[in-house]
C-alpha cells in the first residue's frame, strides 16, 4: 500500500513526497524525510553475508543440541544406576514440528544401534504433540 503525505518547506512550498510503507512490517522506503537525519543510526547498519547468519543459526543449534544429549545422558546413567532392562522410556519429546528431526537426529546419533533407539509414535499430552524416545537395556538377570 502507498500512502502519500504532503509536507510543507521553510520557505512555505507545497512538495509532494511519496512514502512507501508496508503495513504488515512497518517498511518505510526512501524518502526526504530519511535524507534529513532522522534514520542516521540505522545507515551505520550492515546486513551480514547469508553464510555468517547460517552459521549464527548452527551455533545456536550445536549449543541446543548438546544440552539435549546431555538431559538424554543423565537419563540414561538414571536408569543404569536403578539396573533398569528390557525397553526404557528415555526422554519425552515435546518439540516444533520444524525441528523434531534435528532432536531425533541428536538422540539417534547418541546411542549405537545394540540400544535400539527408537521413537515411538506421536501422543498427545495435555495438549501437545509428545514423541517417547526409548532405549532397550541388556537383561538384568543378576537382581
Amino acid at each position: 500500500m502507498e500512502n502519500n503525505a504532503l509536507l510543507e518547506s521553510q520557505n512555505n512550498n507545497e512538495q509532494h513526497v511519496s512514502i512507501k510503507v508496508d503495513e504488515r512490517i512497518g517498511y518505510r522506503g526512501h524518502n526526504d524525510v530519511n535524507q534529513n537525519g532522522l534514520d542516521k543510526d540505522n545507515k551505520k547498519l550492515s546486513i551480514p553475508t547469508w553464510g555468517s547468519i547460517n552459521d549464527h543459526y548452527e551455533q545456536r543449534w550445536l549449543r541446543e543440541k548438546e544440552l539435549f544429549q546431555n538431559q538424554l545422558k543423565e537419563n540414561f546413567f538414571a536408569l543404569i544406576e536403578r539396573f533398569a532392562c528390557g525397553k526404557q522410556e528415555l526422554f519425552q519429546l515435546v518439540a516444533p514440528d520444524r525441528r523434531v528431526q534435528d532432536y531425533i537426529k541428536a538422540f539417534l546419533e547418541l546411542f549405537e544401534s545394540g540400544y535400539a533407539p527408537h521413537v515411538g509414535d506421536v501422543e498427545r499430552l495435555a495438549g501437545k504433540k509428545v514423541r517417547k524416545l526409548y532405549v532397550t537395556l541388556p537383561n538384568n538377570y543378576h537382581a
